[in-house]
């Protein structure tokens, strides 16, 4: 399926001889001279290798014209049958350099595939596009060895297979996992197939996906503490980013990672506190802010007149129990779930409390420092009891997963319930009111007390996990699209409590874009020209198939964009757009906006 353009240029020379002979006679003859231009840059697939697992493979490729690489990429066509979006990524150039997959000199390319299938002859195409503007396509069969599934990842009982319907907004999952087989974390497709699990050799409850890899928990090289964090690449690799030990954390996976307002959110444990201490850390694991909840805490209640001494207890007492985080960007928040108390919201920059939301029969509600507080439930609205996965959606509003459990530490522990639901808050903070605008209470027929999860993908597009349905014997995933409909519900016997997927989350393994140091992801990489030219130049990374509006103002303060145009993208990698508008300008602004993925 490879396409090669060859140009040809004929360049007529006219040879005209003085002769007395006819005009037709053969010394009278018109001469055509034949130039062949080079052909445009190809590249050859010239062999393949196993990876770490039977879901990564690498291909081996030659690049005819390395300094006419633009990108190179995959596309993994899905099972016949299956209607998931398949997995298709685009490495920059200057990625796979620098990761050191391309050699400039050579022309040698390791193209790392993942998300295969296990144990199947794959279909992978690679696409490569190339800086005049040409593009190509090889495709290839890779075939995959068998996955050892010490989990059962692989054999879910299907209480309903995933529909036809298109409009699901994500065919991938993120399975926060520790079952005890060192491959933490799972990724599985909407199938309900696996096509990933990790390849460092960990086995931790707290990972993300962020920015095209994944963070985990881990001990350092040198110990079997876990009190640092490794960075997992999807094509096998990783590297140990961080030990905190040194400042005091004793445990740096207790619980969830969650995106920030600039990093990643992680809970920790300390020396000196259980459950109760955030930090928000950079993909190099530098911490570029701390929020310790018992100081948090402990100084309203102070100033609100109570002792915090009742309250608030240091290690090892789970006083807290932290398991999620979040950052509303509308208000410049940081939204904390306390399994054993509440849900609460502070001031992302000062640490202040906002307010909190939670059940009034527990103990925190019995002092005057923490009940004012206290937002106010709306009609027909039940407050979150022992709840996990705090995000906020779409809508802006507040989403999360009511287990129903009741306090385990504090007196009174307050009300439990007999079923398991997620539900959706509307925030009213000028009236201080919360209300239930959206729950699945399924019948109120499972529960699921500890862990578990619902996150919202694209609007009204949930992930629902039960992690422990059945008395801890059973997981349970269900997804709901934008009408409420089920699309797949897979029941798994996972009988390792929490630790088949105490948390699960949407992610997209397609149209994934891999960029390297001079062509950062979704930005603006370079506006070159000047006010005595005709035009201005707008360089950024685009992926093929996104549509782009290239838009400007003229001064900052400008109430609107203006847009000057759209584009879409038809070769993932470094995109040049031009305004030929601004010609005597003696300043503008500009920005891309990512209009359809």
């Amino acid at each position: 399926m490879k396409s090669i353009v060859l140009a040809l240029s004929a360049v007529l020379s006219l040879l005209s001889e003085t002769s007395s002979e006819k005009p037709n006679s053969e010394n009278n003859r018109t001469a055509g001279l034949f130039v062949a231009l080079p052909l445009s840059p190809t590249i050859t697939v010239v062999g393949q290798s196993a990876g770490p697992t039977p879901f990564i493979a690498n291909l081996q490729l030659s690049a005819s014209d390395p300094t006419m690489v633009k990108s190179v990429g995959f596309t993994i066509t899905p099972k016949p049958g299956s209607i998931t979006r398949p997995v298709s990524v685009t490495y920059t150039a200057d990625y796979l350099q620098n990761r050191g997959y391309f050699d400039l000199q050579t022309g040698a390319i390791t193209l790392p595939v993942f998300g295969l299938y296990a144990n199947y002859s794959n279909t992978v195409t690679v696409n490569s596009c190339f800086f005049d503007d040409s593009s190509e396509q090889d495709m290839v069969t890779v075939s995959t060895g068998v996955f050892t599934d010490l989990c059962g990842y692989s054999d879910p009982t299907v209480n309903q297979a995933r529909t036809s319907d298109t409009t699901l907004s994500y065919d991938y999952i993120l399975l926060k996992s520790n079952c005890g087989n060192d491959q933490s974390p799972v990724i599985i497709d909407t199938d309900g197939t696996v096509r990933w699990v990790g390849t460092a050799g960990l086995n931790a409850y707290a990972s993300i996906f962020f920015r095209n890899s994944i963070y985990i928990a881990s001990p350092p090289p040198s110990s079997s503490n876990i009190t640092g964090i490794t960075r997992m690449e999807l094509d096998g690799t990783f590297t140990f980013v961080k030990d905190y030990s040194d400042i005091g954390v004793t445990w740096s996976g207790h619980h969830n990672y969650d995106p920030g307002k600039q990093g990643i959110l992680i809970e920790v444990n300390t020396s000196a506190w259980t459950e109760s201490v955030i930090f928000e850390i950079d993909t190099s694991g530098n911490i570029l802010n701390t929020w310790n909840l018992a100081q948090i805490i402990s100084d309203a209640m102070t100033a609100g007149g109570d002792d915090p001494s009742q309250f608030v207890h240091p290690a090892p007492n789970d006083w807290f129990h932290n398991n999620a985080a979040s950052y509303r960007a509308s208000d410049d928040s940081l939204i904390v779930s306390s399994r054993e108390n509440f849900v609460i919201a502070l001031d992302y920059s000062t640490g202040a409390i906002k307010w909190i939301l939670g059940d009034p029969t527990k103990q925190w509600y019995q002092f005057p420092s923490l009940r004012r507080y206290a937002l106010t439930l709306g009609t027909n609205s039940l407050p979150p009891i022992g709840q996990h996965a705090v995000s906020i959606t779409s809508d802006d509003d507040l989403l999360l997963f009511d287990d129903g459990q009741n306090s385990l530490d504090h007196s009174p522990p307050g009300a439990s319930r007999s079923y398991s639901a997620p539900r959706k808050y509307q925030l009213d903070l000028t009236n201080n009111v919360a209300t239930e605008v959206w729950n699945y209470p399924n019948g109120e027929s499972l529960y699921s007390g500890f862990c578990s999860s619902v996150y919202e993908d694209g609007p009204l597009n949930y992930l629902i996990d039960y992690a422990v349905a059945d008395g801890g014997s059973t997981a349970i995933l269900i997804g709901l699209n934008s009408t409420g409909a089920t699309d797949f519900n897979y029941q798994y016997g996972a009988g390792t409590a929490c630790g088949f997927a105490w948390n699960a989350i949407p992610i997209h393994l397609e149209n994934l874009l891999f960029t390297g140091p001079t062509t950062t992801a979704f930005q603006i990489t370079s506006i070159t020209g000047h006010q005595s030219e005709t035009q201005i130049s707008i360089s950024f990374p685009a992926v093929k198939g996104n549509t782009y509006r290239l838009e400007y103002k003229t001064n900052l303060t400008d109430t609107n964009w203006l847009m000057l145009t759209d584009y879409i993208s038809d070769c993932s990698g470094l995109t040049t757009l031009t305004d030929s508008t601004a010609t005597g300008q003696t300043h503008r602004f500009y920005r891309i906006r990512l209009l359809t993925p």
